[in-house]
């Protein structure tokens, strides 16, 4: 990649709302020393393709730009932390000089990861973090230099944020929504207010996570802002007339989380399919909308949902920005999803390890956003960036 298409590439970027903390980290610089030293890139899961494919173009481009040879390895799933081990130790032997790597565990990694640090080969994590301190003395402890990822908490709130047209303004919510709010109002509104949220409803978003550790905070996310739109909901229709502080109480409550049922982690296509099928037929939820967390459970929802012909009904939105969810938010049964930024993930984690390598600090933490992509907005070119910067 030349430095005028860099150039155009971090021009359109900053449109995305990525931090000054990033533009100032991705200046041009000159090729590093006489002989090529070579860095390894290791990531997650060759089930998700487009997305870690985005990650190795972005790194080696880098790689290209800095003169270093990018050693890349990818595991066969969210779980493959053996792969990833191999992958560390083989790096090492080969004379790396740091290691990029998105974790598939906590801490399974540790060991060969502090065994790396102890040859004094620099470690950086992208996307996920392994746990540097683990609880248990016998797990080694592991200093990483830096964490480039998007926020998922942030991912969550972000998908919430847009399912709400989808859920907070169907009628059934709107109804549910009054119910509690007279019981609120009511002398015996204790009990009548908890009676009201779970009738709201068992089952109203359906929530598809994948198994890594990343689904959580993407979970937590979503439900924080739910019950945060919840609030602004009724403080709209209601006003003054509300109790704020008994509101917040109610909607804050474990009993809120009636409202959502969440399946068991899956990490394929076709267990997300299945999984999705099953909530969508169960006698007792109403599911008006679904949360898939990652590109295979997003794909496996929006088969689900097209092949019981609710398109129409269920609001989908997912995460990442695989060509088939494109596809499916062509065709309407997926409603949008939130992309990160994978490319950049890549890109910056190498020349972060090239400062370390050269003893400059590097950020503890680079958060290279989210982005909401549907039909109106995803044919924009900062979007089109975002979902194909190779061709930039």
């Amino acid at each position: 990649m030349n430095k005028e298409k860099r150039k155009r590439i971090l021009s359109a970027i900053a449109l995305c709302t990525v931090s000054a903390t990033l533009l100032a980290a991705t200046g041009c610089g000159k090729p590093g020393g006489k002989k090529k030293s070579k860095i390894a890139v290791i990531t997650k899961n060759s089930n998700v393709v487009s997305f870690w494919d985005e990650v190795k173009n972005g790194a080696e481009d880098a790689g290209d730009e800095l003169g270093y040879e990018i050693v890349y390895t990818i595991a066969t799933g969210d779980n493959d932390f053996a792969t990833q081990v191999d992958a560390i130790n083989k790096a090492v032997d080969e004379g790396v000089e740091a290691i990029i790597i998105a974790p598939n565990s906590q801490t399974e990694l540790n060991e060969a990861l502090a065994k790396a640090q102890a040859k004094d080969i620099k470690i950086i994590n992208i996307n996920s973090k392994i746990d540097e301190k683990p609880v248990d003395e016998k797990i080694p402890s592991v200093d990483v230099l830096s964490l480039v990822s998007s926020s998922d908490r942030d991912g969550g709130y972000v998908a919430a944020r847009y399912a709400s047209s989808g859920v907070l303004n169907s009628d059934y919510v709107a109804d549910e929504v009054k119910n509690i709010l007279n019981a609120l109002q009511s002398k015996e509104g204790g009990v009548n207010v908890y009676t009201s949220i779970e009738n709201l409803g068992r089952g109203m978003v359906g929530i598809i996570p994948h198994t890594a550790a990343t689904a959580a905070d993407r979970v937590n996310g979503f439900k924080e802002a739910t019950k945060d739109l919840v609030i602004d909901e009724i403080k709209k229709d209601f006003g003054k007339n509300v109790d704020e502080s008994a509101l917040k109480t109610m909607v804050n409550s474990d009993a809120v989380d009636k409202y959502f049922v969440v399946a068991d982690g899956v990490s394929s296509v076709e267990d997300a399919e299945k999984a999705t099928t099953k909530l969508l037929e169960a006698a007792d939820c109403n599911i008006k909308c679904i949360f898939a967390t990652n590109t295979n459970t997003t794909i496996g929802a929006c088969k689900a949902v097209e092949a019981l012909g609710k398109s129409d009904t269920v609001y989908v939105i997912g995460f990442n920005s695989d060509e088939q969810e494109l596809a499916f938010i062509r065709t309407g049964v997926l409603k949008g999803t939130v992309v990160q930024n994978p490319y950049n993930m890549g890109y910056v984690a190498v020349r972060y390890a090239k400062k370390a390598l050269e003893g400059e600090n590097v950020p503890k933490q680079l958060d290279t956003g989210v982005t909401w992509v549907d039909a109106k907005n995803m044919n924009e070119e900062y979007i089109q960036l975002l979902l194909h910067p190779e061709n930039y």
